[in-house]
């Protein structure tokens, strides 16, 4: 692995900072809300999902006893949301960026990675605005909600070595964003959002176990509520997070000299 593209989020920190501040700034400009729209579209969508899933359907979710449907879920969407969201844009931004890339000399690296992290900023507006109405639906917060910050530092990693291994395919293959789009709709339900692993049949329980969102996922809901958390889980991702990362810190200092030509 080449240390490079790590190296220079380090030290390009503060220029990453801006890029995602403006780019908050920027997709809620002109709107009366603002950003508070990052959090009423999450809010939109939770509500549908619960009404849809739990009064419509009747699913059984699982999770622990007597926590709110809406609780269990809101814990596992909003993370996915965010992972969504920044590896969707990450995928197209060195083409989409390409001006900030030829003319202004941006790195590649930071173009890539701007997405992922004001996904994760917006993700973290939604989680604490969760933290804080929690007690209002009848569910109190764990002491060890403080440690989602684990599943949240596997979940950024992550999120960045796969944005840097698309955004550098979707260089060279420009169909890569419609291949990701589709893929991330299959990956919504193969992962334990609106479900749990503990309601899922035994035959498949092991196979939805290796998903590397699994441990993730899992990890926010029970810090949150209080309720048993595999360590091995997020070990698990742990791993997949630092090979994604190390796959994608070498596919883009490799092809660094070819992407201005190619954008």
């Amino acid at each position: 692995m080449t240390a490079r593209p790590l190296v220079e989020l380090w030290v390009q920190r503060e220029l990453l900072g801006s890029l995602v501040l403006r780019d908050l700034r920027a997709r809620y400009a002109g709107s009366s809300a603002g950003l508070l729209w990052a959090v009423l579209n999450p809010l939109i969508q939770l509500t549908i999902l619960t009404t849809v899933f739990s009064l419509v359907l009747q699913i059984r979710l699982g999770g622990p006893t007597g926590v709110p449907f809406a609780v269990t879920l809101a814990w596992g969407f909003l993370p996915w949301l965010a992972l969504q969201e920044g590896l969707g844009k990450a995928t197209t931004s060195l083409v989409d960026g390409g001006v900030l890339v030829r003319r202004m000399a941006f790195r590649p690296e930071i173009v890539v990675v701007q997405p992922v992290l004001a996904a994760v900023l917006q993700e973290m507006v939604g989680l604490g605005l969760l933290v804080a109405v929690m007690p209002l639906l009848g569910e109190g917060v764990s002491p060890s909600v403080w440690l989602c910050i684990v599943p949240l530092a596997i979940q950024v990693a992550f999120g960045i070595g796969i944005g840097w291994i698309l955004g550098v395919l979707h260089v060279y293959f420009r169909d890569t964003a419609q291949v990701v789009g589709a893929a991330l709709q299959a990956w919504f339900y193969l992962t334990p959002i609106v479900y749990t692993l503990e309601v899922a049949p035994d035959s498949l329980r092991g196979l939805l176990s290796l998903n590397p969102l699994c441990g993730i996922i899992e990890g926010f809901r029970g810090f949150a509520v209080g309720a048993p958390v595999s360590w091995w889980g997020l070990a698990y991702s742990a791993v997949w997070a630092a090979v994604t990362l190390a796959v994608g810190a070498f596919a883009i200092d490799r092809a660094r000299s070819e992407i201005a030509d190619l954008v």
